[in-house]
């Protein structure tokens, strides 16, 4: 089960990082870049079982079943602690969910955006979901272009609009530590 792995699997690797910090084998930046991996594979690892399971559901055609989130065309992106890879134990991660058109390979007539969106929910939910083994990250949407009136996830090209003609200068400014973290990388 995926979430339960998940789940464990964050539990082990913050015991690891807590020990080796707090024996002083590892610097800072060891410490908040190892936090920082480990919710790069959780967001992949997560979002390649929930493609797969679209895939599986006919909402799309993966190109490699092996690699779910390869040329998937959904690219993640890590903003603020997480894009500069210095999570703390405590932090949230904020991320940017964008879809490429062109890349994107959907068998449904659901559309894109009502598939990435709905992928989205079902990733927060993987993610943030309290369960008897815990949680995995808090995570944080708000980040993405005028939070209040787009969707969860939104094509890369509407993004690049609203950056270039509506965008505000701490937005533009937020992306100096943004970077792919999850999905399709080469989008």
């Amino acid at each position: 089960d995926i979430s339960r792995e998940l789940r464990r699997t964050r539990r082990r690797i913050a015991l690891l990082v807590a020990l080796s910090d707090l024996s002083g084998a590892w610097s800072l930046a060891s410490v908040t870049g190892a936090l920082s991996d480990l919710a790069e594979i959780a967001v992949d690892a997560a979002l390649g079982h929930l493609l797969l399971q679209a895939h599986l559901q006919g909402k799309c055609a993966l190109p490699d079943v092996e690699h779910p989130t390869q040329d998937c065309g959904i690219a993640i992106l890590g903003m603020g602690k997480l894009g500069a890879r210095e999570l703390n134990y405590s932090s949230d991660i904020d991320l940017i969910v964008l879809w490429d058109d062109e890349r994107l390979p959907l068998t449904s007539d659901d559309g894109p955006q009502s598939v990435c969106v709905r992928i989205t929910r079902q990733l927060v939910r993987l993610l943030e979901e309290r369960t008897p083994d815990g949680h995995v990250m808090r995570t944080d949407l708000r980040l993405r272009p005028d939070p209040g009136a787009t969707p969860l996830a939104l094509s890369a090209d509407a993004a690049e609009l609203y950056y270039e003609g509506l965008g505000q200068n701490w937005e533009r400014a937020a992306m100096i530590k943004a970077r792919p973290v999850a999905g399709d990388i080469q989008a």
